[in-house]
């Protein structure tokens, strides 16, 4: 079997798992509902993994594969604080684009409280996703574009605590904020504080 025909297929089994999930539940599915939502026979799915488990995990990684190729975007701006609020702008286009991804994350966050490689899992991919701002803070802080901040790893953890702040917006709604404001509005509040100048 060529190569991109198991990746293609892979990425169906994920792409349907993570459908599932997101309507189900993880307790509350099973690989029979990949199965149907997929259309591929069970054998076919068992191929590539071994248990309804290893599927979910692997749906982790398909997402942060993902997300590392959108977020690549994020290295083409020219300034750091640039670098930032596309990041922010990345993360409102997708919720609106599709919110399943966001949806997922409360799920993943219940399944790490009782499963230990699930938590392993989600806290590997928040340490990458961490490091990664916290080099374009670095990157600000060193040629004085940020001033102000004394830490850049807890600007870093900060700044994905904000950014999570869209998950409540796949779970509630409200009537006077939309998600897309909350994002411009908090990134700029944020960066307005990274790049105020000392004494003003």
């Amino acid at each position: 079997m060529k190569k991109e025909n198991q990746n293609d297929k892979k990425d169906l089994i994920m792409a349907s798992a993570l459908k599932v999930m997101t309507e189900k539940g993880y307790y509350g599915s099973t690989i029979d509902d990949i199965v149907s939502e997929s259309k591929m026979s069970k054998g076919a799915i068992y191929h590539y993994y071994k248990s309804k488990k290893e599927v979910y995990l692997g749906v982790i990684e398909s997402l942060e594969s993902k997300y590392t190729v959108v977020f690549s975007k994020v290295n083409m701006e020219d300034t750091n604080k640039k670098k930032l609020k596309k990041l922010f702008t990345i993360v409102g286009y997708q919720l609106e684009k599709d919110p399943t991804f966001f949806k997922s994350f409360s799920t993943f966050w219940s399944i790490s409280r009782h499963d230990e490689d699930f938590r392993k899992a989600i806290q590997n991919m928040y340490n990458r996703f961490q490091k990664f701002i916290e080099l374009i803070i670095v990157e600000g802080m060193e040629n004085k574009e940020f001033e102000g901040i004394p830490d850049a790893k807890v600007a870093a953890l900060s700044l994905i605590l904000n950014i999570e702040g869209v998950f409540w917006f796949t779970l509630f709604e409200s009537k006077d904020l939309d998600s897309a404001s909350y994002i411009d509005q908090i990134s700029d509040y944020i960066l307005n504080a990274y790049t105020l100048k000392k004494g003003k």
